[in-house]
């Protein structure tokens, strides 16, 4: 069956219903970019221009396509230029081997550390002193806020704006802390995206695991409480932590199945195994910060799963060597 190629995401937007928008007398009509296309300046080096065009993501996209529909697309010269290419071929292998070897042990061992130490935290769980304490309480109520916030759609399209502006300021910082300069800003309901001298991992998928609105409202009411403490900041404070703590994780999930382009030139495998690792991290943070479990128990429960994982492999390699 023939199908019409693929449109990437960024030559459409995020948004559904999304319409190009026009240029000026003369000017061709043109889609708007989405959310996290941070765009690099083509001065930085002719190949990498090429690799992170717009044209280059959108024959990617289609090659993608044709492997799982086995469809009848056509291989243009974008896509036949980046089969051949051995450096970014060699990249791409490296970042498959670390993320098959190294980041999904890690990600399977953290989840199994993570089930030991909610086992083990039973006793204060089950106790309604705890959940009624004021920072679990108000962390809650902050996530049911949002969840209210969600369902009427005037209040989700201003979320979504503040998370793309979240999104893009977020590169912005990852691009100026790696030494970088932004000369251009961009955002909208319909995307958004900055233009950079930089390209690395850190910069393209900071946003997915930097919650920098929790950040900045952690920031800001801890100098008050510094200055003025009381009840009510601390009130504040809690709620507005639980806020933006579910509000960085529900775009997160949102966003990334949208095949983001931040994602697609790093390896979709690499940047989930990354994103979800280092999201964890801020997830056990969370968790020894309200006393559910501890950073010396987790720790000694992750070496144990580790053991009892390469344990486990060895005993399968020993059986596959005794059957062959």
């Amino acid at each position: 069956m023939r199908r019409s190629p693929l449109r990437h995401p960024e030559l459409r937007g995020m948004v559904p219903g999304a319409r190009p928008t026009a240029g000026g007398p003369g000017e061709p009509r043109r889609a708007r970019p989405e959310h996290g296309d941070w765009r690099v300046e083509t001065n930085i080096s002719p190949a990498d221009a090429e690799h992170m065009s717009a044209p280059g993501l959108l024959s990617r996209a289609q090659l993608r396509t044709s492997y799982l529909d086995e469809g009848s697309l056509p291989l243009t010269a974008e896509s036949a230029r980046e089969l051949i290419n051995p450096v970014r071929g060699m990249a791409r292998a490296w970042r498959l081997l670390l993320s098959l070897v190294v980041l999904l042990p890690l990600s399977v061992v953290a989840v199994f550390a993570l089930m030991i130490q909610i086992y083990h935290a039973r006793p204060v769980v089950e106790l309604a002193s705890f959940w009624l304490s004021v920072p679990v309480w108000h962390t809650l109520l902050g996530g049911f806020v949002l969840l209210v916030c969600l369902l009427r759609r005037e209040l989700r399209a201003v979320l979504l704006f503040l998370y793309v502006v979240g999104h893009e300021l977020t590169h912005a910082v990852a691009a100026l802390l790696c030494l970088g300069k932004v000369r251009r800003f961009r955002v909208g309901l319909d995307g958004g995206f900055i233009e950079t001298n930089k390209a690395n991992f850190f910069i393209a998928l900071s946003p997915y695991f930097v919650p920098i609105w929790m950040l900045l409202w952690l920031l800001i009411f801890w100098l008050i409480n510094e200055f003025h403490p009381s009840d009510e900041v601390q009130i504040c404070l809690y709620t507005g932590f639980g806020f933006w703590c579910c509000f960085h994780i529900y775009w997160t999930l949102w966003v990334i199945p949208r095949e983001q382009p931040d994602m697609i030139e790093n390896g979709v495998l690499f940047s989930s195994l990354l994103i979800f690792l280092l999201n964890m991290g801020m997830l056990i943070a969370v968790l020894a910060f309200f006393g559910i479990i501890t950073a010396e128990g987790y720790c000694s429960d992750f070496l144990y799963a580790a053991r009892r994982m390469m344990h486990t492999f060895a005993d399968v390699g020993e059986l596959l060597r005794r059957s062959l």
